[in-house]
């Protein structure tokens, strides 16, 4: 636990929680006065987002929303959840994939080492992976094609398939709800998230945000704050043939233009509302469909 060169701001880091932020002067308070669970499950949130190369930065009053993404996970979903991560670090099929169980089982929504071995006796038994044991420490996985053939996602006409383009407001008000929610049900699901202003370029940002949805293979778009290039990104990759996915805070369904308040937007109150829903809706549109 260090100073994280900001006022009032703590940068720790720990192999079960990995690094995180805590800004404010009573987060860390409200952070160890969580239930165990939401402990937990907190810890999980910040190991998750620091994997995937955005550590979580934790406010005031936001570190039981951020848990809660991650309390009560569905089995199933722990279980893709677990064959995606293979999938990341392996890139392709061959090879094998190292866990330590003491410290990584927060890599998925697990809170114990004996819980994360169940998961991964599981897909082995299920011929999902293979998978072998050095005592209670360290697990050494592999998948099979059958894993392969169950988390790649299938090909669509026109862009890249896997990528998914974020159109949303960039406000610090919503970047829970992007980091506990949307990205997270994009990752779920087995694709990668794009937000433009998290991309490094140096070209104009306009070109960058044509190009991105070009590539993607679909969109998530969220009208929360009814920003105009929301709606004019959205019309762009509709325009292109890429399926989009329609966002709002519940509260603003009533200032949809009418252009789009007709698409059956997900109707979202929470972070853990927003992605339980998003990954439904992405595995039933974009994942079982051809």
């Amino acid at each position: 636990m260090q100073n994280s060169g900001v006022y009032d701001g703590l940068r720790i880091e720990c192999p079960q929680c990995g690094l995180y932020e805590a800004i404010g002067g009573r987060t860390f308070g409200e952070i160890l006065g969580l239930s165990a669970e939401l402990k937990r499950a907190l810890s999980c949130a910040t190991r998750q987002a620091f994997d995937s190369g955005q550590p979580l930065q934790i406010r005031e009053a936001k570190a039981a929303e951020i848990a809660s993404g991650h309390a009560k996970t569905r089995v199933d979903d722990n279980i893709d959840k677990l064959l995606h991560l293979i999938a990341r670090r392996l890139g392709r099929p061959g090879g094998t994939a190292s866990f330590n169980l003491n410290s990584d089982f927060t890599l998925i929504d697990c809170y114990t080492n004996a819980e994360f071995h169940h998961y991964l006796q599981f897909i082995a038994d299920e011929r999902l992976a293979e998978s072998s044991f050095s005592g209670n420490v360290k697990a050494t996985v592999a998948l099979t094609l059958k894993g392969w053939s169950r988390v790649q996602p299938l090909s669509r006409p026109g862009g890249i398939p896997g990528q998914c383009f974020v159109a949303m407001w960039f406000t610090e008000d919503l970047r829970s709800i992007y980091e506990s929610g949307i990205e997270l049900a994009i990752r779920d699901a087995g694709f990668e998230p794009l937000r433009i202003d998290r991309k490094e370029h140096n070209n104009e940002i306009t070109d960058e945000i044509m190009a991105g949805i070009r590539n993607c293979q679909f969109m998530v778009a969220d009208f929360t704050g009814q920003r105009a290039g929301v709606y004019y990104e959205a019309g762009f990759a509709m325009g292109l043939g890429r399926p989009v996915i329609w966002c709002c805070r519940k509260d603003e369904i009533g200032n949809l233009h009418f252009d789009t308040n007709h698409k059956n937007h997900i109707d979202w109150e929470s972070a853990k509302e927003l992605r339980e829903r998003l990954y439904k809706r992405i595995r039933a549109t974009i994942l079982e469909q051809g």
